[in-house]
């Protein structure tokens, strides 16, 4: 089992923060690795929305975020691992 150290799940949920403050609304793809479902995707347009989708998802569940205004993800993605 892969584990995540605090530090970088502090540091992915600081640059949520940050995306969603800059750019809002964001788009989070949510992947289902290993289950052979499809992708969803949810809108947030902030922070709370945001622990909704969280609070409803499993282990291993991907979330993939993005602003929807910056789809090409010049930054980089932003990616957390529930």
């Amino acid at each position: 089992m892969n584990q995540v150290s605090s530090s970088a799940i502090a540091e992915a949920k600081d640059a949520i923060a940050q995306l969603i403050q800059q750019k809002p609304p964001i788009l989070v793809e949510i992947r289902f690795p290993k289950s052979g479902t499809s992708p969803d995707w949810r809108l947030c347009e902030d922070e709370d929305q945001l622990d909704q989708v969280l609070e409803r998802l499993g282990p291993g569940a991907e979330l993939h975020i993005s602003s929807v205004w910056d789809l090409k993800n010049v930054k980089g993605e932003i990616c957390l691992t529930k």
